[in-house]
């Protein structure tokens, strides 16, 4: 993601942004930055899911209590 800072006196930007008046005539540094999206995690596990339908990892386990037990124990 690419940022950019600029350094402005707050009597500058003033107009545009609300500056507390101990600020305007100090040099601000300013970064600007596209806003993140919301996460799409869920989008991408189901797309993860949906490509990836035909991988059965469960599949060879026949005893699924047995096998969460022997998995704890590692621990």
């Amino acid at each position: 993601m690419e940022t950019y800072t600029v350094i402005k006196k707050g009597v500058n930007i003033s107009h545009c942004l609300p500056i507390p008046q101990k600020f305007a005539d100090m040099d601000l540094e300013i970064t600007i930055k596209p806003v993140r999206k919301g996460s799409d995690c869920r989008k991408k596990i189901e797309m993860l899911l949906e490509k990836n339908k035909h991988i059965t990892p469960f599949k060879l386990i026949s005893d699924p209590i047995k096998w969460q037990k022997e998995i704890r124990s590692e621990w």
